[in-house]
């Protein structure tokens, strides 16, 4: 299937997914980065630009490239969009437990959660169905957040691996250059990059594709990255549902 066809696929079962659970809308973080930039131009292509309500959920992390992008690819969609400061719900938080957090995967997580969070409220209050944004190389690898960015009805990019939205995204002249081609970052933390946790998604994939086909090599990194995955099972099988694209 070419990547054209499994964007009609995707459209028309995101489509199908929503009209069968009764969402007529969908809402979403919107980071300025690539997954949720093509989640966008496929739940507007699946319900309208109308029916889709994003979010840029900023902290003091958030760079001002992220929330101009946002901005310019709500712009060009013509979706119902804000920006919501979250650092205040940040730092009430970490007021309120009662340590002192020293891990930065703590706090890298705790943003990812006020995300799910606030998503889930508007959810609540509106009834729009929250779409997770993540793809299926972070799914594989355990780079994604339970009940952070993983939280949600559906994931639908949950069956393409990072390459794969990258050339997804190229069929939309509405998704800005600048967000094809930043590196992708969850911003988390100060220059934080997806490439100081995991290789780079050229090489990556190919060995996840590989792994998820029963591909059995005996390399040093193909062994790691199939150690990573099998570690992760526990948060795959706590995600949503997935559009499938194939069997």
């Amino acid at each position: 299937m070419n990547i054209e066809n499994k964007r009609n696929k995707l459209v028309n079962d995101l489509r199908e997914f929503c009209k069968n659970a009764g969402f007529t809308d969908v809402t979403f973080g919107l980071s300025g980065g690539m997954d949720s930039a093509l989640v966008l131009a496929l739940a507007v292509d699946a319900l309208g630009a109308d029916h889709v309500h994003t979010m840029m959920m900023k902290t003091k992390n958030t760079s001002q490239l992220s929330i101009d992008l946002a901005n310019e690819i709500a712009a060009n969609f013509g979706n119902h969009y804000e920006t919501i400061d979250i650092q205040p719900m940040v730092d009430q938080l970490v007021n309120t437990i009662t340590f002192d957090p020293q891990k930065k995967l703590t706090m890298e997580n705790l943003q990812s959660r006020i995300r799910g969070l606030m998503c889930m409220t508007y959810s609540n209050e509106f009834g729009w169905a929250v779409m997770a944004c993540g793809n299926k190389s972070e799914a594989m690898m355990g780079y994604c957040t339970l009940y952070g960015d993983t939280c949600g009805a559906v994931v639908p990019l949950g069956d393409l691996f990072k390459t794969e939205v990258y050339a997804m995204a190229e069929l939309y002249p509405q998704i800005p250059r600048g967000i094809i081609t930043r590196p992708a970052s969850a911003e988390l933390s100060p220059n934080q990059k997806d490439s100081d946790s995991m290789p780079d998604y050229a090489i990556l994939d190919p060995i996840l594709a590989d792994i998820e086909n029963g591909v059995n090599r005996n390399d040093e990194l193909f062994t790691s990255i199939r150690k990573r995955v099998n570690n992760a099972a526990f948060k795959r099988v706590q995600m949503p549902p997935v559009l499938k694209l194939g069997e």
